[in-house]
Formats: structure tokens, C-alpha cells, sequence
């Protein structure tokens, strides 16, 4: 899907609880750290070079701040991943959390990485993912607009949009 998926005028990203690898808990999009976020939702452990690819691009390319930690008062997005994971292992999430913590160990990472442990498909009900297959990526606004929405790698035509609606701050 290349295209700003849902329709801009009506498109809210739904609350979603999470807590950063650092250890700040937050709900999205309300404690977004810039006016926009490049948010990247990943649903598997494979998904990380997809994650990877999309931040890549997104700190060298569109000029998205890399991390919440030390933001930039200036800055006007700010790049976040979400590992969303089931509920169901919420009860593990010390030791899911701490396993991650432990072998990224990258202060700029722990920060930018927000786990949700939620009904993973009631959250892409609720967001309009097509499938959790792959990553979708999000252009949001701390109201919960969605700016942009796309689903999968980080290819030419997705970055398009999603550049768009970082640059533009408007739908894409």
C-alpha cells in the first residue's frame, strides 16, 4: 500500500498505551514528543530490518529526529518504534522489555522504542492495518491525526508519502 490509506479528514490514530525500553510509560498519540512523529509499527522479530530501514531513511533522508532523548525544542518529528505484541504477554513484559533493553543498550534507542502489549487485532482494527504481516508506518499529530499511512518497506513510493506529510504537516 503506497498511498495515504484512510481518509484524512476522518483518520485518528486510536489510544494506545505504551512504555519506551527506557522506561517512561506513555499513551499515543497524545504524549507524542514533536508536533509530528514518523511512527513505525512492527508485529514480528523479523520485522526489525524493516523497522531499521524505515528510520534509516527517515534520519538521513526526510531529516526526522532519531530519538525522543534529547530532542531538539525545534524539532518538528520525531521517528518512534512500537513492537506490538499481545496481550496476552503482558505478564512477560519485564522480561520481553528487559531482554530488549539489554542487548540494544543505546540510550537514543531505548527511548524511541515504545512496546504496547494490546489486542493486537483490535489495534489494527482500530488503526486501519491491513495486515500485521509486514510494518505500517504512520504520520501523526499529538491530536491523533493521520497525516500518512503506509504498509511495508521502506521503498521510493512510500517514502514519497510519507515525506509529503512530514514536510507538509497536512495529509498526504
Amino acid at each position: 500500500m503506497t498511498s495515504a490509506q484512510p481518509d484524512a479528514r476522518t483518520a485518528r490514530f486510536p489510544d494506545l498505551a505504551v512504555r519506551s525500553l527506557a522506561g517512561d510509560d506513555l499513551v499515543l498519540p497524545r504524549d507524542l514528543m514533536a508536533p509530528r512523529a514518523l511512527l513505525i509499527c512492527a508485529f514480528r522479530q523479523w520485522h526489525q530490518q524493516l523497522v531499521d530501514d524505515w528510520i534509516t531513511w527517515a534520519t538521513t533522508e526526510a531529516g526526522v529526529a532519531p530519538s525522543p532523548l534529547d530532542l531538539d525544542p525545534a524539532s518538528s518529528s520525531v521517528v518512534l518504534e512500537v513492537p506490538v505484541l499481545s496481550r496476552a504477554f503482558r505478564p512477560a513484559r519485564g522480561f520481553i522489555d528487559g531482554g530488549m533493553a539489554s542487548s540494544i543498550r543505546v540510550p537514543v534507542v531505548l527511548a524511541r522504542t515504545l512496546t504496547a502489549y494490546t489486542d493486537v487485532s483490535g489495534f489494527c482494527r482500530e488503526a486501519r492495518i491491513a495486515t500485521a504481516a509486514t510494518v505500517t508506518a504512520f504520520v501523526l499529530t499529538r491530536d491523533g491525526a493521520v497525516l500518512a499511512q503506509v504498509t511495508g518497506p521502506a521503498d521510493p513510493s512510500r517514502c514519497a508519502v510519507v515525506a509529503a506529510a512530514l514536510v507538509s504537516g497536512l495529509p498526504a
